[in-house]
């Protein structure tokens, strides 16, 4: 009979064969220069791009090239930029983005993501955290920019519009345009790894997570990445977020898909992009699902050609499992599961498992991926047991930007990342996420999940969305207490059969 170890080790070759991660590649040199990119394997006119689906403006991943090369030489010969220089971005989704961020990594800069929503304090920690020296945004959120940059020491020359034009501002077409002129011969060469640097040990890019404590950390994110598989993409997804940084600006490119950006979110701009470009698989976050299947405006749209919905980034109950599976009966279902420490994907479901049936797991491990569950003394747990999942694997960050202290609070002496995640592992190698360990609530001396209240609550028709937290209690020591937002419906019969249901549970 196999030990937990041992049947876990069978899992890791059978279900999850290593990948060749092109260790010797840049970002840069992979996607646009490489055997493996679609530039080197297609004509012209076979080239996708990203597509502004409300001006229609569009990029083909050519253009992206030859833009970027010139944007990076003027950064470099114009404005100072160097290799390891970290440069953010703040801006709301715009093709204009991988532009900036590609010649920002051509030149072997860091890339820094910011959400749009960001307010100037929030802004301000995040240059000075990641030590930003150059800050890309656009006109909407200028104010903002110049505010925080120049509370974290980055002086106006250095603050770049992506697009659009404001007085005293520098702005990409003018870049583009300058290194345009120095022609062929007077662009700079891409950045390449010298001595012992790798994909590996080379950062790209910093991603921010707040984790457990409240307080932003840049993750180290490597330049290596992984493959999927479709051919249009809907980008609903902020580019900032880790979602969006690969499977939006990098994976597509490397498949040749195209991509149609949403420069803002709504739900009817969302619908109409994919019923007018019968776009197949939706990568979209449960919120968005959750709207899907309880939002009466889906029904105007013609979505029949949907063959498959992706999800991950956070849990997604049962119920609204169920809803989606009778709402769109032709379609499959796959769900991933990762962080911005992991650069997205530590599992996922494979081609054989899009299916509903499937969906309260989140798929086996990626290739060259390593997982185990282990208990509260690190130790390994049998097959079935819940316990942290933790992973190691190529994707993994490097660790904490300047924060020791996290870094190794987060990894194992091995090398393990803790997920913070309670999870279990079946005999086959399917992972199922159960809760997140220090959001249990003891109630009573017993561990109650609020994901489990969470989905309870989710299935009743009169709500939209609910989060579950413990409150101190004398008695119990803690009591769970949800936060309900309801649909705007009044009907207190329906309330008193929740109150029933959940008395009964």
């Amino acid at each position: 009979m196999e030990t937990p170890c041992d049947f876990m080790a069978v899992i890791r070759v059978r279900l999850t064969p290593a990948s060749r991660t092109p260790l010797d590649e840049t970002v840069w040199s992979w996607l646009f220069d490489s055997k493996a990119s679609p530039l080197t394997k297609h004509g012209a006119s076979e080239i996708k791009g990203f597509t502004n689906v409300t001006t229609q403006e569009r990029l083909s991943y050519l253009d992206v090239k030859e833009y970027s090369i010139s944007l990076s030489t003027a950064l470099a010969k114009r404005c100072g930029m160097l290799a390891k220089d970290v440069v953010a971005i703040f801006s709301l989704n715009t093709i204009w983005y991988p532009v900036a961020m590609f010649a920002v990594s051509r030149l072997g800069g860091v890339i820094c993501g910011a959400s749009p929503s960001y307010n100037v304090e929030e802004m301000t920690t995040a240059l000075t955290v990641a030590g930003a020296k150059f800050l890309f945004t656009v006109p909407s959120c200028i104010d903002i920019a110049e505010q925080s940059a120049q509370k974290s020491g980055i002086p106006k020359q250095n603050i770049i519009l992506l697009e659009g034009e404001v007085e005293g501002y520098q702005n990409l077409r003018q870049l583009i345009r300058i290194g345009r002129e120095l022609g062929s011969l007077g662009q700079i060469q891409g950045f390449r790894y010298s001595g012992v640097q790798t994909a590996a040990n080379v950062c790209a890019f910093l991603g921010f997570t707040s984790g457990t404590t409240g307080v932003p950390k840049a993750c180290l994110q490597v330049q290596a990445v992984t493959p999927l598989d479709h051919k249009k993409t809907l980008a609903a997804l902020p580019l900032y977020h880790i979602t969006g940084l690969v499977h939006i600006l990098h994976l597509p490119i490397l498949l040749n898909a195209e991509v149609f950006m949403l420069p803002s979110f709504t739900l009817e701009s969302m619908l109409e992009t994919v019923a007018q470009n019968k776009i197949e698989e939706l990568l979209l976050v449960p919120p968005i699902l959750i709207r899907m299947v309880h939002d009466p405006i889906v029904d105007r749209y013609d979505l029949c050609h949907i063959r498959r919905f992706s999800t991950g980034a956070a849990p997604i109950s049962g119920e609204i499992v169920e809803f989606l599976r009778k709402k769109f009966p032709q379609t499959g279902f796959k769900q991933q599961y990762g962080m911005t420490e992991s650069c997205s994907c530590i599992t996922s479901h494979t081609p054989k498992t899009y299916d509903y049936k499937f969906a309260r797991t989140v798929g086996t491990a990626m290739p060259s991926t390593e997982l185990k569950i282990v208990d509260s003394n690190e130790k390994e747990v049998k097959i079935g047991e819940p316990g942290e999942l933790l992973a190691k694997g190529p994707q993994i960050t490097m660790g904490y930007l300047e924060n020791e202290e996290a870094t190794r609070e987060t990894f194992t002496s091995d090398g393990f990342l803790r997920t913070g995640d309670e999870a279990i592992i079946d005999k086959n190698g399917m992972v199922t996420i159960t809760d997140r360990i220090k959001e249990m609530i003891k109630v009573k001396g017993i561990a109650v999940a609020p994901a489990e209240l969470e989905d309870l609550l989710l299935g009743h028709p009169l709500i939209d969305d609910v989060a579950v937290v413990g409150i101190p209690d004398a008695f119990a020591g803690e009591r769970p207490k949800a936060f309900i937002m309801r649909k705007q419906v009044d009907i207190p019969q329906e309330e008193a059969k929740l109150v029933k249901e959940l008395i009964d549970y």
